[in-house]
């Protein structure tokens, strides 16, 4: 909708959907530490309070919900655990 409340049509090749600013945390809650906010806290390799355990955008305690972060935290997190389980 433009500022004068007309509706305009868009084509674009993706979106992205924000579904909310809570936080998905209940599936790890017993198992890693999560701060007041419900968020999973991670160190700078995306590990969790648990060894082996790995976490990685908006769930986490990181800098803001920003769609670009949590794809380079994706990654990051991925790399932590190849190099965990090869050191296993």
């Amino acid at each position: 909708m433009t500022k004068d409340g007309k509706e305009q049509e868009l084509t674009v090749d993706v979106t992205f959907v924000e579904l909310g600013l809570r936080p998905n945390s209940a599936p790890v809650a017993n198992l890693v530490e999560l701060n007041p906010k419900q968020q999973i806290i991670i160190d700078s390799n995306n590990r969790t309070s648990l060894p082996g355990i790995f976490a990685a955008g908006d769930v986490t305690n990181t800098y803001p919900e920003q769609v670009l972060i949590c794809i380079g935290e994706g990654a990051k997190a991925a790399l932590s655990a190849y190099e965990y389980i090869l050191s296993q």
